[in-house]
């Protein structure tokens, strides 16, 4: 029996690869950057959560914070509780305070001591000496945005009284490793909110509370679900109004919204490359196999095994990977580190945790290898089942059968000849217009994946900023009057001037809750848009709140329903709920001024300013604060630019997949170009012989390629728009909510794009044709 050396089928494999050098070349970089985009992306996922998870563990991170009732008998109630690690009770208040002549709102949050659930990790100074009153240590997000170190001072107001403190030390919190206030206010201006802590005798005297407001309840690492089910019940029958949980936490919960988009893409769009690189190899192999019939046919003929020449063939697929796989994984674990240390020093996280997984590189060695073994396995197991006599004589492969508009476009006398040459081929060159058709609809998707999640946001952006907030700024103020209304109105760039109350409230219905802020507007404002969920306009009405429809989702409830309104330092009462809102940012609830005032509590109050166009925002904000009753300001487009900074790794990465996406679009179309060049040397040799000029054939192929590329633009578009909505939806909850928005600019650019890419990937073509060597293939298509 013959046996094939396998050294001489490798060097044949090597040989052909070099030879075909530029479309390997294309599919190796396709594949490089696959694998380079998996390990990246999900190694720097899987960093950033351990990074999180090991901040959270170090500083005890609460798994229940509990409001309402007494917080000392809520602790108690848990306390041994099966399951429970540590339980602690402290004060947090809202209140304002003045940083060099800046006025904002702070949090005063009371210090749970060494031994106490959400400790903080201190980045310099000192903790604060209970035995020396005014101490306080400032969250490290204020710190830098103010400037602030140990030893400067800062003012602080309880209500009446402004006190004067003294910064001890800058630290890190768990729980505000993204500077959310609050689950609707996950991004604010960072110039109009800060943390402070204090011991908690001192955070009760600056806050001008009573006492502890709030029950932390860390679990065990190993704590069951019903024993986490168990401590909630414990908590809720002990008096508790609200149980947030540590995955409802907002600086959690939004940072971990991110992470889940980030896991999203780090998965869609290394497969999208890995995809199309098949597609690509397949074409290739498809095309070797077929010019190589004589050569298996001898093999098979001499004996060689049918799963030799299996192996052989799926030894290309291989061949073309194998440098793009493991370049790609190196490459990966470089922008692993680079990627996982940008984010972490962006957000500003304390435990940066850079691990290169050897489970990732090995599934993403597989994935690459995974891919030439797929492109190739059809194209080999065809070889295999040739039959070795037909194929040696070379009638195993019978002509091509007229396509279904071959002989009808023969009778378009009137139809320019290219024309017709590429209906011809188009119909006859089924594969080749499959493959290329399918490379356009991979980028399309890759394309327009991005844009629409880019243009979805931007979108929401303008309908946050532009339709709903109207207002420039908000002024917070201890004591609201006419006189002051009076003198905000008199400032140079302000045009319009509203009042405005923000009542903490807890939600309630059906055993369920969720807490937020009650926004108590005048009647006709103009300051804030409402916008229904199927888009329009709702009106405020004179009873009743308006609640986000994400919210009412959470409750369970619907317009109609009657909802239990709580609000902080208040006492329960009923409203019904009167309409849903569609708003991309929070979920906040809705009222006139007059049933905020009737559903009581502690809030607060102040003003909405509206701005000229060409205003001095600095300036303004400087003579706004100034004025005495003014305790806190902040401004809308101050949050536009901290959304910009929360999505910075992502605008990054989508910006990446626009390139990326035409480079997937010219590397597909390109090998199939040249494929097809391939498998019609006989007939574009024999065409020249007949005096057809270079210049009508490449005509013919570029208008064939571009033809079959325009044929997938629908379906491109369409599968682009699906996995647009599929990966928004991996952003949205109740803290986010973005509808796709395309507009029409955007499919139009991406369209004109891959046109682009298809039609650089032609330039070669007149270049191959007027390669070819017309006497030798006549000579053998006579014999």
């Amino acid at each position: 029996m013959f046996m094939v050396s396998n050294r001489v089928l490798a060097k044949k494999i090597l040989r052909d690869l070099l030879h075909r050098g530029a479309q390997v070349a294309a599919i190796a970089v396709t594949v490089l950057l696959g694998v380079l985009l998996y390990v990246a992306s999900y190694d720097s996922f899987r960093n950033l959560e351990t990074s999180y998870q090991q901040t959270y563990a170090r500083l005890h991170f609460a798994d229940f914070t509990a409001t309402g009732a007494d917080p000392a008998r809520i602790a108690d109630a848990v306390r041994g509780a099966s399951g429970v690690a540590r339980v602690s009770v402290r004060t947090q208040a809202d209140t304002a305070m003045s940083i060099g002549g800046t006025k904002l709102l702070s949090r005063i949050v009371g210090l749970t001591g060494p031994a106490g659930v959400n400790e903080i990790s201190l980045a310099a100074g000192r903790l604060p000496d209970p035995a020396h009153p005014n101490e306080v240590v400032v969250e490290h997000h204020a710190a830098e945005t103010f400037g602030l170190h140990a030893g400067s001072q800062v003012r602080t107001f309880d209500g009446t009284t402004w006190h004067t403190v003294t910064v001890s030390g800058i630290a890190w919190s768990s729980e505000y490793l993204w500077p959310a206030r609050s689950r609707q206010e996950v991004l604010g201006d960072p110039h109009g909110f800060a943390v402070v802590f204090a011991p908690q005798n001192e955070a009760t005297r600056l806050s001008g509370r009573p006492g502890p407001d709030q029950t932390l309840v860390e679990m065990n690492s190993g704590a069951t679900a019903s024993e986490q089910d168990g401590v909630t019940r414990r908590l809720r029958d002990a008096g508790a109004l609200d149980v947030q949980t540590k995955a409802d936490q907002p600086s959690n919960a939004a940072l971990h919204e991110d992470l889940s988009g980030f896991s999203e893409l780090a998965v869609a769009f290394p497969a999208l490359f890995l995809v199309a690189a098949a597609v690509a190899e397949y074409v290739l192999i498809t095309r070797l196999v077929l010019a190589e019939r004589p050569i298996i046919g001898t093999l098979l003929a001499m004996g060689a095994r049918r799963r030799t020449v299996v192996g052989h063939y799926i030894g290309y697929g291989l061949g073309m990977v194998l440098a793009g796989t493991v370049l790609g994984v190196l490459g990966g674990f470089i922008a692993t580190s680079a990627v996982t240390a940008a984010y972490t020093n962006a957000v500003g996280i304390p435990d940066t945790v850079v691990d290169h997984r050897p489970s990732t590189a090995i599934v993403a060695v597989l994935l690459g290898l995974l891919t030439g073994v797929a492109a190739g396995l059809a194209p080999a197991v065809a070889a295999a089942r040739i039959a070795p006599a037909a194929a040696m004589r070379g009638d195993g492969l019978r002509p091509a059968r007229p396509g279904r508009w071959s002989l009808p476009s023969a009778r378009w006398r009137r139809v320019p000849v290219v024309a017709r040459m590429t209906v011809r081929s188009l119909a006859r060159g089924r594969r080749r217009t499959v493959a290329t058709m399918t490379g356009t609809v991979l980028a399309l998707v890759l394309i327009l994946a991005s844009v629409g999640m880019l243009t979805s946001m931007r979108s929401a952006l303008h309908i946050q900023f532009d339709e709903i907030e109207r207002a420039d700024a908000t002024v917070l103020t201890s004591s609201p009057s006419n006189e002051l209304a009076a003198q905000l109105r008199s400032i140079s760039g302000v045009t319009a001037v509203d009042p405005v109350g923000l009542t903490p409230v807890t939600l309630s219905a059906g055993g369920r809750s969720y807490s937020t802020t009650l926004t108590g507007l005048v009647p006709d404002t103009s300051m804030h848009g409402f916008r229904a969920p199927g888009g329009g306009g709702v009106r405020l009405p004179d009873t009743g709140i308006l609640a986000g429809a994400a919210m009412a989702n959470q409750l369970g409830v619907s317009v109609g329903d009657t909802l239990a309104v709580t609000p902080a330092a208040g006492s329960s009462k009923t409203e019904q709920l009167k309409g849903l809102l569609d708003e991309p940012l929070g979920a906040y609830a809705y009222a006139t001024d007059a049933t905020v005032t009737d559903i009581g509590g502690t809030g607060l109050h102040g003003y909405l300013l509206r701005f000229t166009a060409n205003a001095d925002r600095d300036a303004l904000r400087a003579t706004v604060t100034e004025l005495p009753s003014v305790i806190a300001y902040s401004d809308s487009h101050a949050m536009q630019n901290q959304l910009d900074r929360f999505l910075g790794l992502f605008w990054a990465f989508i910006t990446a997949m626009l390139i990326f996406g035409t480079v997937l679009a010219f590397t597909v179309i390109y090998v199939t170009m040249t494929v097809n060049l391939a498998e019609r040397t006989t007939e574009l040799a024999t065409l020249r012989a007949a005096g057809v000029p270079v210049r009508r054939l490449t005509a013919s192929l570029a208008a064939e390629n571009l033809t079959a590329t325009l044929l997938a633009v629908p379906l491109g578009l369409a599968a682009g728009y699906f996995a647009a909505c599929a990966l928004l939806r991996s952003f949205t909850s109740d803290m986010f909510t973005f509808g796709l928005a395309f507009g029409v600019a955007a499919p139009m650019l991406a369209v004109v794009a891959v046109l682009a890419a298809a039609g650089l990937s032609q330039l070669p073509a007149a270049r191959l044709v007027q390669r070819i060597d017309i006497a030798p293939v006549v000579r053998e298509r006579a014999q």
